[in-house]
């Protein structure tokens, strides 16, 4: 059974100048209509310069779940190609560009970054747009699915509203069985990758992992707020005054 853990926590750049927290994320475990079990894992990081990015953050993710639900539910077999992800951004534009007509604004005032992942019983699709990055495990092996991607300069990347967001879209589709995954919005990638060896941080995440797999998943709720707590800590703070999602699933027992 996964257990699950996930919190958004504001960047103290962001407290100092009386903006809210940017980040969103969603968790969820999903049935298909044949009862297979899969896990979606979401997070969005808006854009400091966009007037609504904590909308669009959160409307890219909600937009995201509602595709890959409906491609869960609808059939038994499920095709799994990089075609149905494009299909996902593009609605997810969509949405948003619905959503920024609706409040006389542009779409770029809600870019966003994305990253996502499904995981079933025996695949497991990757999918991102920007910075921020996903850590996967199989077996003993762990790894950066995607490198965080920088845009043509300094502190930019690229967003889901961009007009050459499919373009920009990485997408990983796996046998592999994935026993543990963790997602962080670019706020902790520093902390949580070392960029010398372009490889995970193990220090950073194996003290929480192994709390995470010693609990049942009734017990995990306790370790969201502990979580929240952890990114908004001074050791968090003093190392990255900005906003931080991280999730952190786990099917592995101690």
């Amino acid at each position: 059974m996964w257990k699950l853990v996930s919190a958004c926590a504001v960047g103290t750049a962001h407290l100092d100048i009386n903006l809210p927290c940017q980040d969103a994320c969603r968790v969820e475990l999903i049935k298909s209509s044949a009862a297979d079990q899969y896990l979606l894992c979401l997070a969005a990081d808006g854009a400091g310069s966009a007037k609504a990015a904590e909308i669009g953050a959160q409307v890219a993710c909600e937009t995201a779940r509602d595709c890959i639900l409906a491609w869960v539910l609808s059939a038994d077999s499920l095709v799994w190609d990089a075609s149905m992800v494009e299909v996902w951004i593009n609605d997810i534009r969509s949405k948003l560009l619905a959503t920024a007509v609706a409040s006389s604004l542009t779409l770029r005032d809600f870019a966003c970054t994305l990253l996502g992942a499904v995981i079933g019983p025996d695949k497991a699709v990757f999918f991102q747009i920007g910075d921020g990055a996903m850590v996967a495990a199989s077996g003993d092996v762990q790894g950066v699915v995607f490198w965080p991607a920088a845009g043509l300069y300094a502190n930019m990347t690229y967003f889901v509203t961009d007009d050459e967001a499919v373009k920009n879209l990485h997408v990983l589709i796996t046998d592999s069985r994935i026993d543990e995954l963790a997602v962080f919005t670019d706020g902790l990638q520093r902390l949580a990758l070392s960029f010398e060896q372009c490889s995970p941080h193990s220090p950073f995440f194996e003290p929480m992992f192994k709390v995470l797999r010693k609990q049942t998943p009734g017990d995990c709720e306790a370790l969201n707020v502990r979580m929240a707590d952890f990114l908004q800590s001074p050791a968090i703070n003093s190392r990255t005054d900005d906003n931080k999602t991280l999730i952190l699933a786990s099917r592995r027992a101690e």
